[in-house]
């Protein structure tokens, strides 16, 4: 599969068409284990180092445009944007002198002169790194700065965040500086209508999600239909000119070039589930059919009925689902014959009362059942489980049950990505990933320093056996710390356990402010305050990515944002994520992470005897229980990615399976 992105320069010997370019093969076992410690190797110490001086390069010559008014520097952007326009081998010659303007042109709108390290930054996204920069190192900065040489170019950019609001901000906090550069900028959020999104999509560069930039991608699909050939349309419209290249309804100009922040998140953490567009299509017998699966599954017991297998979060049938309920109604029978579909739909009938929890995995709204990211802990309105699952968690929350949606175009984000012909990133933690970033974008990651070292302390890992003992001591951490006046941030994995842990706050007398995917208008005003002086802000994910906390001088002198982890995520870079909140710049901060053996990826992921030998351990030897539970923590989170990566892989393989099956397709889209 491929795609074609027009030129947007007028009609003249210049006009082409540029193929988007492939990215390498996927590979398997040892191919696979090799590529990915190759990806390690490409951003080693020698490439960095060739950066970090030609960055040093680049401060010194944009010294020199520091007498230059505005309009003169203006017209030296705009030469610039002209020559980059132009194209041509010449633009690595262009590539330091455009950067030492551009550097100036942000000192001069966004009212701080780019270090060394973030002009680093930017020459690593220009030349399709990864870049890994911690966070409050000015990666917003960063990004814009390599995304005016992007826009330059004329071809589409789009600069790819982790929500809505981080798009919408970034595009409005860096507008007076990208149009200081002569580069106009636009973002596409979920609420927009297709005019609003085509007329940001004409911009030279687009902030937006990954999730709106593929649902557009696909729906432009549905609507070209078997017009996906671009070199096709464009003879069509020279041979017809009454008939456009693009057909009324697409919104997209094309896919080029995308710079990903947060690229850990997007390209690895979200990239679990493809993104599918569907329509709902009522189909009564199914509704009836999933109505009595929903009735059939309250009626198994576990252990009798059913297994559950905890680590694929699965389940297996031990008795015919038919005989196990004698008074069962018999109207699935007679709606659908096939034995297997009756049992599948009753498993996943199980999956959604075992497996799916409310204020975990999703929240009730309106009489609605919405997904909550459990990533970043946000809703996300308008997407749907397929299979039936949406309905059967609906029924089981005793709500309408809504049309069973028919899917009409489906893609993976990794697949997806694939397609641009110049893609890079950035993150605060991205090498943990790095094999994968290489096995499967073709992307290296090259690790920026920090322009201040880090003051930021970790303090050693808190495990305890039970549940309510790990929540026991997360309340006198907190009663202990804001004692000494310092802000706390606590992170919780869903909604549910925020909502716990603010009753027992309230009851004890401190005041706080809560933050979840039920709170979620409250979100900015609880932020602005969260660094302040005694602040107590409990909050899921959403704080835990991208979230700037400010903390002021007085605060920073007695020791910083303290930030509580309750529990240990699937990644460690979660986790990294999460710490990042404090010590930014260079400023004082701490962190600690608190888990227990009941918790969800210790219990899931752990072998039966190492948690009993753990939880023996507690409370006899401090120093051996301490070294045990970090150990055995890293080893639940590495069976856990394992298992993501796995699941991430089957979906690549589902894409290429799709792509070989479906021959008809191929005709369609080369």
């Amino acid at each position: 599969m491929s795609a074609y992105v027009l030129d947007p320069r007028p009609f003249n010997d210049n006009f082409r068409l540029t193929a988007l370019q492939k990215r390498p093969k996927l590979t398997k076992g040892i191919d696979a284990v090799l590529s990915r410690l190759f990806g390690r190797l490409r951003g080693n110490r020698w490439v960095l180092k060739g950066i970090i001086a030609q960055a040093q390069e680049i401060a010194k010559q944009s010294a020199e445009h520091s007498g230059l008014d505005n309009n003169a520097l203006q017209r030296e952007l705009s030469s610039m944007r002209i020559r980059f326009r132009r194209g041509g081998k010449a633009l690595a010659e262009a590539r330091k002198p455009a950067l030492a303007l551009i550097q100036e042109a942000a000192f001069r709108t966004v009212g701080f002169r780019p270090y060394c390290e973030q002009i680093a930054g930017a020459l690593a996204l220009e030349r399709g790194f990864i870049a890994e920069m911690s966070t409050g190192e000015g990666k917003t900065v960063t990004i814009a700065m390599a995304a005016v040489l992007r826009g330059w170019s004329g071809f589409p950019c789009h600069v790819l965040t982790a929500n809505d609001y981080l798009a919408s901000r970034d595009a409005q906090i860096m507008g007076q500086f990208f149009a200081f550069c002569g580069v106009t900028v636009g973002s596409v959020t979920s609420e927009m209508d297709p005019s609003a999104r085509k007329a940001a999509y004409a911009r030279d560069v687009t902030y937006s999600t990954a999730k709106e930039v593929l649902a557009d991608f696909l729906r432009d699909r549905i609507t070209l239909g078997k017009r996906q050939n671009y070199q096709r349309r464009m003879v069509q419209a020279l041979l017809r000119p009454g008939d456009p290249a693009s057909p009324r309804g697409v919104v997209m100009r094309g896919v080029h070039t995308a710079i990903v922040d947060e690229a850990d998140n997007v390209l690895i953490d979200e990239a679990v589930t493809p993104l599918i567009i569907s329509r709902q299509e009522p189909n009564e017998p199914f509704a009836l059919a999933c109505i009595d699966a929903s009735a059939t599954a309250q009626k198994l017991h576990k252990g009798v009925d059913y297994a559950l297998e905890e680590e694929f979060r699965t389940v297996r049938l031990l008795r015919d689902v038919v005989d196990a309920t004698p008074d069962k109604p018999q109207g699935a029978r007679r709606l659908y014959a096939g034995a297997l579909f009756q049992r599948d739909l009753v498993r996943q009938a199980v999956v959604a009362k075992e497996f799916f929890h409310r204020d975990k995995q999703y929240v009730v709204e309106d009489g609605k059942v919405i997904i909550v990211d459990e990533s970043t802990g946000r809703k996300m309105p308008m997407r749907t489980w397929s299979a039936g699952l949406h309905q059967l968690i609906e029924l089981k929350e005793g709500l309408e049950m809504t049309p069973v949606q028919e899917t009409q175009a489906r893609l993976s984000f990794q697949r997806y990505f694939r397609f641009y012909k110049v893609f890079s990133g950035m993150t605060g933690t991205g090498k943990e990933a790095a094999g994968e970033f290489w096995q499967v974008y073709g992307t290296p990651v090259l690790a920026i320093p920090n322009h201040r070292p880090s003051q930021r302390i970790i303090h050693p890992l808190q495990c305890y056996a039970k549940a309510c003992d790990k929540w026991n001591a997360i309340v006198k951490e907190i009663e202990s710390v804001h004692a000494t006046g310092r802000p706390i941030l606590i992170g919780i994995r869903d909604v549910q356990q925020s909502e716990l842990l603010s009753a027992r706050l309230s009851a004890i007398g401190l005041s706080h402010k809560l933050v979840n995917a039920v709170r979620q208008q409250e979100e900015a005003q609880a932020i602005s305050v969260a660094g302040q002086r005694g602040a107590i802000t409990v909050a899921t994910n959403m704080a835990g990515r991208g979230t700037d906390i400010k903390v002021p001088k007085d605060v920073e002198a007695i020791g910083g944002l303290h930030v509580i982890a309750s529990e240990c995520h699937k990644s460690s870079r979660i986790d990294r994520q999460l710490f990042g909140r404090s010590a930014r710049q260079g400023d004082r901060g701490s962190a600690i992470l608190f888990t227990s053996l009941e918790d969800e990826i210790p219990a899931q992921n752990l072998p039966p005897l190492i948690l009993k030998g753990l939880a023996l351990l507690r409370g006899r030897h401090g120093t051996i229980m301490e070294r045990a539970a970090n150990s055995a923590v890293g080893m639940a989170q590495t069976i856990a990615q394992r298992k993501d990566v796995h699941s991430r892989s089957s979906v690549q393989e589902m894409d290429t399976w799709l792509d070989d099956s479906l021959s008809f397709s191929q005709d369609d889209v080369n």
